[in-house]
């Protein structure tokens, strides 16, 4: 009777340790997750007159662009870009400091801007990052990127959409906003779009 008493209790004590272990690693793991959600909107505007010095450019720049640059500085796998123009030197600076980083980059862009006045597609293209368009009556009019999004455990994707076109003018000069949201439901719907113009779309041969 004793050793049947002995053994109950071991496995009642048994059982109490491993249901405290897993519900202790139940609360890390969703207290982890909470902490890497991200939900922010970055306004643009022209009327944003205080700058302040940014390692991500050689100029005085705007808190929106410093906060937009820093999520754009993050990936530690991969960056697939979908926008309609692409001007601006301090975001072509810093996507060139992650190619030769080793993260992988791909850009989808609008045929008719991929060479317009300034645009930072010969840079991108010399230094061997793939770029692809459609040459169509139709405007490829998207202004979302895409971080990270790999089968990864330690990553953490994102999406940022919005109006903001990559020039000087949308960021310095337009009522502009971009979302950065780390929700998983819209970071895939951003993918399966990304992944569906990549097979549409062709190489830049020019």
């Amino acid at each position: 009777m004793a050793v049947t008493l002995s053994k109950a209790l071991v496995l009642f004590l048994s059982i109490s340790f491993l249901t405290s272990t897993a519900y202790k690693y139940f609360l890390q793991k969703k207290k982890k997750e909470k902490q890497k959600e991200t939900n922010e909107v970055i306004m643009f505007s022209y009327e944003e007159c205080e700058l302040k010095k940014s390692k991500y450019s050689r100029c005085t720049i705007t808190k929106s662009m410093d906060r937009f640059l820093h999520y754009l500085a993050s990936p530690k796998y991969s960056l697939d870009v979908c926008i309609y123009v692409f001007t601006n030197s301090d975001i072509a600076n810093v996507l060139l400091k992650l190619h030769y980083k080793g993260i992988k980059i791909r850009i989808i862009i609008d045929a008719d801007m991929a060479y317009c006045t300034g645009s930072n597609l010969r840079r991108m293209e010399r230094q061997g990052i793939p770029v692809r368009w459609m040459k169509s009556t139709n405007l490829m009019h998207h202004k979302f990127c895409i971080i990270d999004a790999v089968n990864i455990d330690d990553v953490h994707p994102l999406v940022i959409a919005g109006s903001l076109n990559w020039t000087n003018q949308a960021l310095c000069g337009n009522w502009e906003n971009v979302l950065v949201t780390s929700q998983a439901d819209l970071v895939n719907q951003f993918k399966t779009e990304f992944e569906k113009l990549w097979l549409q779309f062709t190489p830049i041969t020019s």
